[in-house]
This record gives C-alpha cells, sequence and structure tokens, in this order.
C-alpha cells in the first residue's frame, strides 16, 4: 500500500509539471490572419473578366479545352489553362504551376454563373531568402441573386501556406475554406464588363490548422469590405472577423482590417 501511495504520488507530481496547452498563440493567429487576408483578396480580384484569366498570354501558358464564348459573357464554355511559369524581378522569384478551369453554367445567357476549378503551386522568394509557399485545389462557384445582383462567389477549397522568413523559421497554415464572398456593386455591373467599385462581404465556415494547433471558425463582415478597381488588390476599406474556437477549447476572433490598398492589420482577440 505504501509503494502504491508513493507511485500514485509521483505520477501526480508529474502530472503536475506538464505545461498546459494553452492553444493557438498570438504568432500562429497572426499567420492564419494573413493566410485569411490572402484568401479574401484573392476572391475579390474573381470578380470581373473571366476570360482574362483563361487565356493563354504567355510562353508558359498552355490552353486547352473550349474557349468559345457565344453568349459574350466574357466566360468560356469549357477552357483549361497549364501553368509552367518563373520570373525574376527586383529580386523577388515567382514560379506558378498547376492548372485552372472554367465551365460556363448558363452558356446561353449573360449571367455570372460559371463552376472555376484550381489545382496550383505558386511561390515568392525574396533576396533574403524569406519566402511564401502556396498551394490550393477545389472549386470557386459563380451565382447572381437578380440580374442586378449581388454576385457571388462560393469557394471550396483546401490551401496549404508555407512562410520561411529570412532565418529559416516556418510556418505552415492548412485551411479548409467553405465560405463565400457577396459583391454589391455600387453602380450597374454586367458580367464581362470592367469590374466597378462597390461592397463585399465574407460568410461561411474556416476551418485552419497553424503548426501544432487547430480551430475551427465561422466568418463574417462587421465592416463592408470596399473593393476599388483601381487598387492592385481589389480591397481598400472593411474588416473581417473569424470567430473559432480553437483544439484547447479556447474561444477568440482573428479579425483583419483593411485601411487602404494594400494596408491591412491582423489582431487577435
Amino acid at each position: 500500500m505504501k509503494q502504491l501511495g508513493f507511485a500514485t504520488l509521483s505520477v501526480l507530481a508529474l502530472v503536475g509539471c506538464v505545461r498546459k496547452d494553452d492553444g493557438l498563440t498570438d504568432a500562429e493567429a497572426r499567420s492564419a490572419g494573413d493566410a485569411l487576408a490572402a484568401g479574401i483578396e484573392d476572391s475579390a480580384s474573381g470578380f470581373g473578366k473571366v476570360s482574362a484569366g483563361t487565356t493563354a498570354d504567355a510562353t508558359c501558358v498552355v490552353a486547352s479545352g473550349d474557349s468559345g464564348d457565344p453568349d459574350l459573357d466574357s466566360i468560356p464554355n469549357n477552357a483549361k489553362l497549364t501553368f509552367d511559369c518563373a520570373s525574376t524581378l527586383f529580386g523577388f522569384t515567382g514560379t506558378l504551376t498547376g492548372t485552372m478551369g472554367v465551365v460556363d453554367d448558363q452558356p446561353a445567357a449573360v449571367a455570372w454563373a460559371f463552376t472555376g476549378m484550381a489545382d496550383l503551386d505558386a511561390s515568392l522568394t525574396g533576396p533574403d531568402s524569406a519566402s511564401i509557399v502556396r498551394d490550393w485545389s477545389g472549386t470557386i462557384v459563380a451565382s447572381q441573386a437578380s440580374p442586378v445582383g449581388p454576385f457571388k462567389l462560393q469557394r471550396t477549397l483546401d490551401v496549404t501556406t508555407v512562410f520561411t522568413g529570412a532565418r529559416g523559421a516556418q510556418t505552415t497554415v492548412t485551411e479548409d475554406n467553405d465560405w463565400a464572398v457577396t459583391f454589391t456593386p455600387m453602380a450597374t455591373w454586367t458580367p464581362g464588363a470592367v469590374i466597378v467599385t462597390g461592397k463585399l462581404a465574407a460568410t461561411g465556415s474556416w476551418n485552419i490548422t497553424v503548426g501544432e494547433h487547430s480551430a475551427t471558425a465561422t466568418l463574417a463582415t462587421p465592416t463592408p469590405l470596399t473593393l476599388d478597381p483601381a487598387c492592385a488588390s481589389r480591397i481598400t476599406a472593411g474588416s473581417v472577423a473569424a470567430s473559432y474556437v480553437d483544439d484547447a477549447g479556447n474561444e477568440g476572433t482573428i479579425s483583419v482590417t483593411w485601411s487602404a490598398c494594400g494596408v491591412k492589420t491582423v489582431v487577435r482577440s
């Protein structure tokens, strides 16, 4: 009995020395927010002329399939691009490989209705050897509520992003996206025409793993995002909030706020 009691006390003492896992760290939340921001901006850039992204305009891009567009809405019948690209500028090197395709879901009508398929690998490496490597696969489905909108892109993608610092430290963010970005134009917009200024809202589910921690989140848009065609990343204002529960049972919110074109902050609360 004395030996049993001593053994039990020893086990309890060891358990007491084990540090409790506090779940998603501030640094991991920041990396997750950076990945979310990239996904939102990527969706925002998806509104506009679809054919601009499905035409082989470089020697590293091969077009195949049916690029016909009988309804003249800029959405090809069933086209596919295969990428094998690399370029260097100002000390930065970028690569893009894989495939991207699009099918016009209403080939006899001018409508924001298509299904896009992607299986892509991209990387960007800076002169200090810091890099971002991003792999994504899945579908994006476009739809519209009425002839004047709002217009929606439903994003169902698996995305893995690896951030590597100049000193070699790495952070891997894996995302399971099932969310939508809805565009409400501030002026009349017809699919196939040049995009106009409007408001964006993001809703849906966003499940993430950062390093050894994971979280299940729901997206909302506390302040509508402003889509500005003059901005390369499209978004100039507004915020998106991801309310999450992590693998340690902690609840929190990761917010991304844009204050200007290309200027955004990530806050965990």
